[in-house]
């Protein structure tokens, strides 16, 4: 019998425990090995938290990141988009939503190499798992480029990043959601920061038109600081008085239960699962069954990664050819 069939070979149970939570590894002492922990107390208490960068990327690693989202949105844009400088507008990228002062890239991951190993960036992780439990996928890697003009009315765009039940009560004792920014630019009011009103993630539900706007604070970080936050807190932002761009890279991750806003799964490829470690795969999704066409869900391919999950087996590898 061959090692595929031998794996193919266990009850309808095992096929439970294959999609039982993953979340068996210390996750507490990786926080408390980066010196995380206040931050975690900070995000339970207020929702956000900003960590600052000597935590999070050396300032080369900053550097790379925006030089990366600058190349894409010249790229998509055939605009001459410069950082100390506002945008004239998205030219012939037709993104939505945009406005006149701002513009989302999209699907950045297979841009360069800087965004795969952002995804691999232990502090951001540490994080993500905390929240998640190992059971993270990642949802969406997008840049928000804002300049002088850029606003949401006086509202200012509050809202939540948990998807909406049609019961309108977001989940309180788990999370299907967690959010980052990290600042590629300083953050102030004035530059447009990330708004937040403070404790409204304990109240599990999006917030009614203007709601509690008068309570939104700013965020104050310098370029390098990552700005992590619960998906159940409210948050827009303010609009942007100065002059040059704003710039983010934000990493939306979402419970593995949950549909994904960008198509990975399946979508990345093999060489891109073998020049990163397990948990890389892992957060786009390879140990996940579903998804499937005729031949089934195909169990046995991801019992081999639950006998090792420290190396992606070729069985998986297969998928992402």
């Amino acid at each position: 019998m061959s090692e595929r069939d031998q794996d193919s070979q266990f009850d309808v149970q095992a096929e439970d425990n294959l999609l039982a939570p993953k979340g068996h590894d210390d996750y507490a002492g990786k926080v408390s090995e980066l010196g995380l922990e206040g931050y975690v107390d900070l995000v339970a208490e207020q929702g956000f938290a900003v960590i600052p960068p000597e935590k999070v990327a050396p300032p080369e690693f900053i550097e790379r990141v925006r030089s990366a989202v600058l190349r894409v949105a010249k790229e998509r844009t055939g605009e001459a988009i410069e950082l100390d400088k506002n945008a004239n507008g998205s030219g012939n990228y037709k993104s939505e939503p945009r406005s006149a002062g701002q513009f989302i890239l999209y699907y950045l991951l297979f841009e360069d190499p800087v965004f795969e190993e952002w995804l691999c960036n232990e502090t951001m992780l540490a994080m993500v798992n905390h929240y998640l439990r190992g059971e993270g996928q990642l949802s969406s890697m997008t840049s928000f480029v804002k300049w002088k003009g850029g606003d949401y009315g006086d509202t200012l765009g509050l809202h939540c990043d948990t998807p909406r039940p049609a019961s309108g009560v977001l989940p309180e004792t788990c999370n299907d959601v967690v959010n980052s920014a990290l600042c590629l630019t300083d953050y102030s009011e004035k530059d447009g920061a990330i708004a937040f009103v403070p404790g409204s993630h304990k109240l599990c539900r999006h917030p009614k038109p203007g709601e509690r706007v008068d309570e939104a604070v700013a965020v104050d970080a310098p370029a390098g600081s990552l700005i992590f936050f619960n998906g159940n807190v409210w948050h827009g932002a303010f609009p942007k008085q100065t002059d040059g761009l704003r710039l983010t890279l934000t990493t939306y991750i979402c419970h593995q239960r949950l549909k994904t806003q960008e198509q990975y799964q399946r979508h990345v490829p093999r060489e891109m699962l073998e020049r990163n470690p397990p948990a890389f795969a892992r957060l786009l999704g390879a140990a996940d069954p579903m998804g499937w066409k005729t031949i089934g869900p195909q169990f046995s391919r991801f019992a081999a990664w639950a006998k090792d999950p420290e190396t992606v087996p070729d069985s998986i590898l297969e998928l992402h050819s």
